[in-house]
């Protein structure tokens, strides 16, 4: 999938919102199931006020050094490939190499992504905010086309539940998925409860 090289525009809706979650939208508008990410955003803030910061982010690059500056918790909302059903949502702590990123983990003109900006900022002494990835699972990416069917559906899902994310990824709970959760398409029980933590993960 061909992907442009000019720098990504960063769109937030509250530039200051301070040291808390920070919600933020990847993908390409112009390519069908790739622009999920985006189209979370654009249909949460149509929704109204929420108490977290939202940002759109068509492209990663170096900017996402300035994306995880000053937040405790970042949730990133990215198309995914991971052979699942199309339109299963997943819910992992990052990072992680169990799921590929689509945005996130592709390469702009300076072979830049989130694995490369975690590297430095871990480099720089700089500390990081607790991050998360959304991901839903594509069933195209064909240049110009539209959202899929099952990608709209597990979209509104996300947007349904919105508030039940946020509560479980509040900066004071220690909760981690190493492992990812699944929810198939059509599951509205995204994204769980704050005590499902998978058994493999409990050490036990």
């Amino acid at each position: 999938m061909s992907r442009a090289l000019s720098q990504p525009e960063v769109r937030t809706d509250a530039p200051d919102c301070g040291a808390r979650l920070r919600v933020v939208g990847c993908g390409n508008p112009f390519a069908a199931d790739d622009a999920a990410g985006l189209e979370v955003i654009q249909r949460l803030r149509a929704c109204g006020e929420w108490e977290c910061e939202l940002l759109e982010m068509p492209q990663a690059g170096v900017e996402l050094m300035e994306i995880l500056d000053g937040a405790q918790t970042v949730v990133f909302v990215d198309a995914v490939s991971s052979g699942a059903l199309p339109g299963t949502i997943h819910l992992v702590s990052l990072p992680s190499q169990a799921i590929e990123l689509r945005a996130l983990g592709s390469f702009s003109s300076h072979g830049w992504g989130l694995a490369e900006t975690l590297q430095l900022r871990t480099a720089l002494g700089r500390t990081l905010p607790r991050l998360f990835l959304v991901g839903i699972e594509i069933e195209t990416c064909v240049a110009g086309g539209p959202l899929s069917g099952t990608v709209l559906e597990a979209i509104g899902i996300i947007i349904g539940r919105f508030a039940a994310l946020c509560e479980i990824v509040k900066p004071e709970r220690a909760i981690t998925w190493k492992i990812p959760r699944r929810f198939p398409p059509g599951d509205t029980s995204f994204p769980g409860r704050s005590g499902d933590v998978p058994i493999a993960e409990r050490g036990l």
